[in-house]
């Protein structure tokens, strides 16, 4: 009985949810009468399909009329490779003077932050020598992605150094939280062993 009123609730919250949106869904074609729960999937997949398909035909179709000026299309056509460099984003090679641009950083009021910055610095131009993790390692651990993406982070990434054992990241802020330590080869060692053991079991789970 409990499983059916929840299921009930619940019912009655998404026909809540799709009258105060109503005006929207008219707009983008995807207001149905809702007979049941699971009508919520069909619902979700014709508004991504409105959004990422719909919406984009004729914008799509502006810029390939455009094209034909001149016979660019044509050329692009014949011509694949000549042009995907011009008009494809291909990711930036990651080097650490890059990841040291992209990350701003912060340390606690009183600490040596030129030591720390040595330190971060240090790190990433040991990553993918002799170090056991590599800088697509580095920005996967701080940010859940191993390439720059074209219009940047937001937020900006970040690191921290705090009076913490271990580092630590926080992936919805892009922000990577590092140990304060006197010793670089001790900062190194447990910067390795984190992200190394963190993303191996990341990926055990998926």
């Amino acid at each position: 009985v409990s499983k059916i009123l929840r299921l009930r609730q619940n019912r009655l919250s998404l026909e809540s949810v799709i009258i105060d949106s109503s005006d929207y869904l008219i707009t983008v074609g995807c207001l149905k009468p809702i007979t049941a729960l699971c009508d919520k999937d069909m619902l979700v997949n014709e508004i991504i399909n409105y959004h990422v398909i719909k919406r984009t035909i004729l914008p799509f179709e502006s810029f390939r009329q455009g094209l034909k000026t001149l016979g660019v299309l044509e050329k692009m056509q014949m011509n694949p490779d000549a042009f995907s460099s011009i008009l494809c984003q291909k990711p930036e090679k990651l080097s650490a003077k890059l990841l040291g641009d992209l990350f701003t950083v912060h340390c606690l009021p009183g600490a040596d932050k030129a030591r720390r910055v040595d330190f971060w610095m240090g790190y990433l131009q040991e990553t993918g020598g002799e170090s056991a993790v590599t800088l697509e390692d580095i920005l996967v651990f701080a940010t859940g992605i191993r390439n720059i993406p074209p219009i940047g982070f937001d937020p900006e990434p970040s690191v921290k150094f705090l009076h913490i054992k271990y580092p630590n990241r926080k992936r919805h802020l892009n922000c990577l939280e590092l140990p304060i330590s006197n010793s670089y080869e001790k900062f190194k060692t447990i910067l390795d062993f984190t992200i190394k053991s963190t993303l191996r079991l990341e990926s055990e789970v998926h």
